[in-house]
């Protein structure tokens, strides 16, 4: 039975808690830290004068390209004329999805938000490694559940890990766009805060299957630290292993679709159907891993 009171009870509880516990503060830490870190990356090299703003952005656009091609599986054997394959080849369509980040919406922010998602990954761990595990180790879970249900205490961390990665992101993109409105030119900002508020919901969407798989890592493991290597394992491991068998045999790359690394690039397109069909698939792989979570700790011996 889902009782909402408890569960909102325990989201509001594990915000507050997050914020006085190492790994909490750890985890809001590195998030803002690394956030501007990446924007101030992103400035760095027009700012110091290694290149001039065009040619800057006609290389972003490039390597944005090869990445696009690399997330969609269709780099091919021939890596040479890939340039010339995104011009008029094969690979157009990616060719202009890249000009679209860089040509028609402010190229910083988008070169910032593309090296979020990146990282965000990897980092979202450690806001839900402890959400269960923490509480299934100290064995404090038993003094929790004769007043609570499994589920409602399950969805409750899971709710307060994602509120609050939610209010990081924000916070974390609002600190960037103020960033970048100050070391631009005001006639240059002018589209930076509608464009922002749409790579906020792409965040925002892409957090949500991460922060279901730390908080199933988290159900499935009882030691806090063996959760956190699960997750970032899978994460980081996922993709590498795709790309790897990719090379042996084409259709073995399409496990990378196991995680939101498939698709998850597409909550930026410039087609509003793929865009809806990326939110689709955080939310359906979120449901996933959160119905996993609920099967793996109703059945756990706590």
């Amino acid at each position: 039975m889902i009782q909402v009171g408890h569960i909102l009870i325990h989201a509001r509880k594990l915000m507050v808690h997050s914020l006085r516990t190492g790994s909490g503060v750890a985890f809001i830490f590195l998030t803002i830290l690394i956030g501007l870190s990446l924007a101030s990356l992103a400035v760095a090299p027009v700012e110091l004068g290694i290149t001039d703003a065009e040619r800057f952005r006609e290389s972003a656009s490039q390597a944005i390209g090869i990445g696009l091609a690399t997330a969609t599986l269709r780099l091919g054997e021939d890596d040479d004329n890939l340039l010339s394959r995104m011009e008029s080849g094969d690979l157009i369509d990616l060719g202009m999805w890249a000009r679209y980040l860089v040509l028609e919406n402010p190229m910083l922010l988008s070169i910032t938000v593309l090296l979020l998602g990146l990282v965000l990954p990897v980092l979202l761990p450690l806001g839900s490694f402890t959400a269960i595990s923490s509480d299934v180790q100290h064995r404090t879970v038993r003094y929790l559940l004769p007043r609570t249900t499994r589920l409602s205490l399950l969805l409750g961390r899971w709710l307060g890990t994602l509120l609050l990665t939610w209010i990081l992101i924000t916070l974390l993109l609002v600190s960037v766009v103020v960033y970048l409105s100050i070391i631009l030119p005001p006639d240059s900002t002018g589209s930076m805060v509608p464009w922002a508020a749409r790579c906020l919901l792409a965040l925002c969407c892409l957090a949500m299957p991460y922060v279901s798989l730390g908080i199933l890592c988290s159900a499935t493991f009882r030691l806090p630290m063996v959760a956190l290597l699960a997750a970032v394992g899978i994460t980081v491991g996922l993709p590498l292993l795709a790309l790897s068998l990719q090379e042996a045999w084409e259709p073995l790359g399409q496990i990378l679709y196991l995680l939101p690394w498939g698709y998850s690039h597409e909550l930026l397109s410039p087609d509003v159907e793929k865009v809806r069909n990326a939110v689709f698939y955080s939310i359906g792989h979120s449901l996933l891993f959160m119905t996993l979570a609920a099967w793996r700790f109703r059945r756990a011996d706590l």
